[in-house]
Formats: C-alpha cells, sequence, structure tokens
C-alpha cells in the first residue's frame, strides 16, 4: 500500500477534529509547556527556551509515554534534525542533521548521559534502546557539536534526566500489545523530607513481527537523593538491564516487498541472537556556595557481559568502564550583568574484551583486549546583559587513547596503540531579546568524534597510525516566538562541514575497516510550531503542533577506492522529514491524540544507485486518566501504522553483497498494530 499523502491526512484530520469540537462538553485544564515556562540546564546554568544561547529541545513527560512507550525511539523522532532508524527492539541508529547515518547497525558521534552516567563506551558508541521511559523525568537534546562541555560529541548531546519524587506514590502500568507483546512496570517513590528515593522495575516480552524476533528485557532503577542540608546534597543512581533479543537482520528488496516478516536465512537458520547484562552507577555529590556558585563531584561506573551467535562467528564481549567528573561553577554580579563561569574535567577509562569463537569447531578465532582512555578539560563562560542578551563561551580540550592486545597471536601480534593528538574545541552561542517573546539566536562551535575500535585496524589487523578523528565545525541562526501565548514558533538555518570523514569500508559481513576519505556539507532548515488552536474559558480544546526539516547532507569532496562520490546524498538520510500532531480535550479527563511522521526517500548506498521509498505513518490515540482520591487511574488505547503502510524503518547502509547474492539493505517496519495500556497507582500519604 502507498503511503498516504500529506493533503489527504490533513484533510482527514480537520474533519476528525471538527466532529469532536463539535461534541464537546466540558474541558479539563491541560497543563501547558509554553515556552516561558520550560526551564533547560544543559548548559548548567537555568535558562527559559527563549533566551536559551544554542540549538536545544526538550523531550517532557507526555511525549515519552506517546504510543506504546516500549523504548525512546518514538520520542526522539519527534525532534526536528533527529532520524531514529529503528530495526527491532535492539536495533537502531541515531541520526542527528545526517551525521551518524553511515554506522553500520547502531549509534556513534553523540554523547549521551542519563544523569551523571555516561552511556557511551570509549570509543562512541551509544546504547539508547535499554532505556525505561518511565525512569525519565525529561529528554534535553542539544543539536551540533556541544564539545565546550561534553567532550566528543560531533552529532550533539542528549541528556536523559532521571526521574525524582515530588510525593510519595506507588503505580503499576501493564501494556499489551501485537505481535505478543507484553510489558509491565512497577514503580515507587518515596520522600522522606532529606531523602527521597524512586524505584523501578520493569519486564518487556515481545515476539516481535519477523522471524526470528523474539526479544526479552528486564530493567532495574533506583535513584536516591539525600540533602545534608540545604547547599549539599548526594545521589545515587543505580540502573540494570538484562536482555535476550533474537535477530532478524536486515533483507534484499525482493524479500522486503514479497515477504517482510522473514528474517534473513543465515541468521534464522542459527537463530542468531544477542544477550546481555550490564549495571551501571553514579554517584554525585552536589555543593552549593556562597553567591550560587557550585561544586559537583561524580564517580560512575559500568559492567557489562555480552554474547552474540552469528552466521560467522559466535562473539563474547566484557567491558568495565570508571569515570570521574568533577565541575565548579562561580557566579560573579555586576550591577544587571552576571558572569558565570564553570570550568571542570573528565577522565574515563574503559577495559573492552572480546573474543569471536568458530561456531562448528568451538575453536578460538580471535581473542583481543583493548583500553580506552580519555580525558575532557573545559571551561565555560555566561553571561546575561539586563536580561536581554545572552552570550555563551567555551572551549574543551581533549586527549584520547586506545592500547590494543592480540592475545591470539596465531597470525601474528597486530598488538598496538594509538594516541590520537590533543583536540581543541572552542563553541560561541549568543541569544538577543528582541521583544519580551521574540528572540534571535546563534551558535558556532567546533567538535569531533573518534574512530570506533574497527575503524582503527588496517585490512591486516594492525592498528592503522594513519587514522584520524573526524573533526567539524557548525553554525545556525535563528529564531524563536511566542505569540498570545497560544502561538510558538522557532526557525533555524544551519550548516556543518564535516573533515577527515570516517569511511566503513567493507571487508567482510561483518568485518570493516576505517578510512578518512574526504568531506560532507549538512545544510538544512528547522521548522517547529506549537498552536492553542481552540481555547475556551482559559482552558485548552484543541492544541496543533507540527516541524519540518529540510536538509541536503552530501558528500562535498569524497574518493573511496578511485571512485568519485563528491556531491552525492549521504546514504541514510532524508531530504525531508515532517511531523504533525494534534491534541484533543473532548471532555473531562479525556484525550485523543493523532500525529502523522514522514519520511522522505533516502539513498542506501554512497553510489546514490538506489533509494528506499518515502512513506508517512498515520498513528492515534486515546487516553483517560483520573484520581479519585489517592487513587490514580490511567487507561490508553492506540493503533500504530492505522494504514497498514509498507515501509523500511532502518537501512543497513552500503550492506555488501557476498556470493552473488543481493545486497541486503532493509529493515521492515511494524504494519498495523494495537496497544493498550492500564495504570493503577496510589499517591500520598495511603502508603502509610
Amino acid at each position: 500500500m502507498k503511503p498516504i499523502s500529506c493533503k489527504q491526512f490533513l484533510f482527514s484530520a480537520a474533519l476528525f477534529i471538527l466532529a469532536f469540537s463539535l461534541s464537546a462538553q466540558t474541558i479539563e485544564a491541560e497543563q501547558d509547556t509554553t515556552l516561558e515556562e520550560i526551564t533547560v540546564t544543559a548548559f548548567r546554568s537555568p535558562y527559559n527556551v527563549l533566551n536559551t544561547p544554542a540549538p536545544i529541545n526538550l523531550i517532557l513527560p507526555e511525549q515519552l509515554q506517546t504510543g506504546d512507550a516500549l523504548t525512546p525511539v518514538e520520542a526522539l523522532n519527534q525532534i526536528p534534525g533527529v532520524l531514529m532508524h529503528h530495526g527491532t527492539l535492539n536495533t537502531n541508529r541515531l541520526t542527528i542533521r545526517g551525521i551518524g547515518s553511515r554506522t553500520p547497525y547502531g549509534t556513534n558521534k553523540i554523547k549521551a548521559y542519563f544523569g551523571e552516567i555516561p552511556l557511551t563506551t570509549g570509543d562512541g558508541e551509544t546504547t539508547l534502546e535499554d532505556l525505561e521511559n518511565s525512569a525519565i523525568q525529561r529528554v534535553e537534546l542539544i543539536k551540533g557539536p556541544s564539545s565546550s562541555l561534553y567532550g566528543a560529541g560531533l552529532a550533539g548531546v542528549i541528556l536523559f534526566h532521571p526521574k525524582t519524587v515530588v510525593k510519595d506514590f506507588v503505580q503499576n502500568q501493564a501494556t499489551v500489545g501485537s505481535f505478543g507483546t507484553i510489558k509491565n512496570t512497577l514503580s515507587a517513590g518515596v520522600n522522606a523530607g532529606k531523602l527521597k528515593v524512586f524505584a523501578l522495575g520493569s519486564y518487556l516480552n515481545s515476539e516481535g513481527y519477523r522471524d526470528n524476533n523474539t526479544t526479552n528485557r528486564g530493567n532495574v532503577f533506583l535513584n536516591n537523593t539525600w540533602n545534608f542540608s540545604e547547599k549539599t546534597r548526594l545521589q545515587v543512581l543505580i540502573n540494570g538491564t538484562t536482555m535476550k533479543a533474537y535477530i532478524p537482520s536486515s533483507l534484499n528488496k525482493e524479500t522486503f516487498e514479497n515477504s517482510p516478516q522473514s528474517a534473513a536465512g543465515n541468521w534464522e537458520s542459527i537463530r542468531g541472537y544477542e544477550q546481555y547484562s550490564k549495571a551501571q552507577m553514579g554517584i554525585s555529590l552536589n555543593r552549593y556556595t556562597e553567591r550560587e556558585g557550585k561544586i559537583t563531584v561524580a564517580l560512575v561506573g559500568n559492567l557489562k557481559k555480552l554474547e552474540e551467535r552469528r552466521p560467522f562467528n559466535f562473539l563474547k564481549e566484557s567491558s568495565d568502564y570508571l569515570a570521574w567528573r568533577a565541575e565548579a561553577q562561580k557566579i560573579i554580579a555586576i550591577k544587571q550583568t552576571r558572569l558565570i563561569f564553570t570550568s571542570g574535567f573528565e577522565m574515563y577509562r574503559e577495559n573492552f574484551d572480546w573474543q569471536t569463537i568458530d561456531n562448528d569447531s568451538k575453536d578460538l578465532l580471535s581473542d583481543n583486549t583493548e583500553k580506552r582512555q580519555y580525558e575532557n578539560l573545559f571551561i565555560q563562560m555566561e553571561s546575561n546583559i539586563r536580561d536581554k542578551f545572552f552570550l555563551s563561551l567555551g572551549v574543551n580540550g581533549n586527549l584520547t587513547r586506545f592500547i590494543y592486545t592480540d592475545h591470539f597471536q596465531k597470525d601474528g601480534d597486530q598488538s598496538g596503540k594509538r594516541d590520537y593528538k590533543p583536540v581543541i574545541s572552542p563553541r560561541i552561542g549568543a541569544n538577543f531579546l528582541v521583544h519580551e517573546n521574540h528572540s534571535v539566536f546563534a551558535n558556532l562551535s567546533h567538535g569531533f568524534s573518534t574512530p570506533s575500535f574497527e575503524e582503527t585496524l588496517l585490512p591486516e589487523g594492525q592498528v592503522n597510525p594513519e587514522i584520524k578523528p573526524e573533526t567539524g565545525w557548525s553554525f545556525e541562526i535563528g529564531v524563536r516566538s511566542q505569540i498570545a501565548s497560544r502561538l510558538q514558533f522557532s526557525a533555524s538555518y544551519y550548516r556543518i562541514y564535516i573533515e577527515n570523514l570516517l569511511v566503513a569500508r567493507r571487508t567482510g559481513e561483518d568485518a570493516y575497516i576505517g578510512v578518512n576519505a574526504g568531506q560532507s556539507v549538512h545544510p538544512g532548515v528547522e521548522v517547529e510550531l506549537n498552536w492553542k488552536a481552540i481555547t475556551l474559558h482559559g482552558n485548552t480544546l484543541l492544541n496543533l503542533r507540527g516541524n519540518a526539516t529540510f536538509a541536503n547532507y552530501h558528500f562535498s569532496d569524497f574518493v573511496d577506492l578511485g571512485i568519485d562520490y563528491s556531491g552525492n546524498l549521504l546514504p541514510g538520510t532524508a531530504k525531508t522529514l515532517l511531523l504533525f500532531s494534534a491534541q484533543l480535550y473532548p471532555f473531562k479527563n479525556f484525550s485523543v491524540n493523532t500525529w502523522y511522521h514522514y519520511t522522505d526517500k533516502m539513498p542506501v548506498n554512497d553510489a546514490n544507485s538506489h533509494f528506499s521509498d518515502a512513506f508517512g505513518i498515520t498513528s492515534l490515540e486515546v487516553k483517560y486518566n483520573s484520581n479519585r482520591g489517592r487513587l490514580n487511574i490511567g487507561i490508553k488505547g492506540g493503533i500504530q501504522n492505522i494504514f497498514d503502510v509498507h515501509y523500511a524503518s532502518m537501512l543497513a547502509v552500503n550492506a555488501p553483497s557476498f556470493g552473488g547474492n543481493p545486497p541486503r539493505y532493509y529493515y521492515p517496519g511494524n504494519p498495523r498494530n494495537f496497544y493498550v495500556s492500564i495504570l493503577l497507582g496510589l499517591i500520598e500519604k495511603e502508603l502509610h
């Protein structure tokens, strides 16, 4: 089935909204999140969105719970400039403004934190699908390089703020969906004055739409905060995940079109899967000093063990890391001007061990250890002048090195080390309030991303001494506006220049090396709109939201193996991304939410010889939420992909072709599917 057009969707949505509006009897006031009310802290100083001197977006709790909410994927895809490729529950790739689109099977070139816990490994890989939405208070996403505080994040930084406790509660949420999906989440919070405890446990099981697609995941999360005094606070975060997910892998064009529920034959024949368990812990101490200054010290650690059965071998991995981060903030007030200085360092030490084993003989094929280490030193200055002009200046210095030890030396000792030259990354951002509800901003920043381990090796296995980190400059200018507290609007133009472009050159079905092969340019325009279209007695009856991304991410100078790809579009990127949503509140405690997400066609390889089809996905959700005394009741149900559109939800860019078989570029998206979720909770003193 072809995707419906934007005109068809908007026409049907308008009729739908009109019918509900005419039938509305009573209206319940809804919590609004206007620009003035939203505070962001990504740069350590509190800003509201209107005066933030940087390109930043927020994801609030209601957005995190949109749809079946099995992972943060749907919520992240609501942000302009962001495209989350979603292959399966355990296979995803996040791209921000086209950066990271050529990573084979995961997410890199971003930095991500869950509270003070780094979610990004020492070589830049980030796994986001393990996060439990119910444990997240909100998400702040900085688009583009943000190295002045966070180091190597060429595409951007994602900050997941863990949920905290306002009052005592206990609640259980159960979700049942298509493809044998069952999820249950039990959470509780205790506010005992100085001590606040939030605890959560969740379990997910899904058979999946495709063959060999079963997923089991369990999460445990604990957030403790202890206020020793008004100026001193200790926070302890503990997060544990266990998962086993079978892998259907990608499909060739013919199988994708005629039998999308199939798994790739070689993966299905061996029942390929990945299974891992990991534990993360973070301890941070915050001390407020005189004149609103602050000192923060954090220590975090991680343990992970993984095994993966693959057609070509069996993989075993284990890793652990320890990281320290310390920041000091000093505030100087001069009449109506405040100067805020933030400085600090971050140190990271990771040990990564892996082995490959022959599936038939069980003989050892490789045995390796890598030590990954980096240090970040940073300083930042922020200033406001008469609350009209906001300025942010920062610089980061990074030193990264890898030490590789080959324990399997039958084919020779490939051990080696790689020390990268220090990278200095500055950033400057400014915001000017033209009027109390209208502002303009500009941002210039430098960023970099180190190669992954595979990209540091030569075809024979030795460490490549010539490989360099990708580096880039980003420039952006934009406007933000709020009109009569009913209409919020923002628009920006950005341009990112990437040098020393890392190319993942395939040398086998699961093997590739990295080379620096050229440059890419990432120009784009992003527009966002939030409109309270219908209000009555000060309450919102209908809220309309929309955003659009118009981009042209392409190679500006790219020659690989003698082939010139200059001018071609980056594979895995779309020229146009659109999102429209309508939230209707027709009766007390009821809401109806519908949204449409359009993704333009995308090239599947560097040569741009093949493209995926454009598609638009429409979904609908009806929700009831009520507090009856101390009892909270929430019921929601929804349909995702209402028009049963056949589409590729993820691309295996530059997929190889072996043995005369066609390349497998496509991960099929889920067809029409349903879910129902029931939440029951007790709040306040009912627990005691």
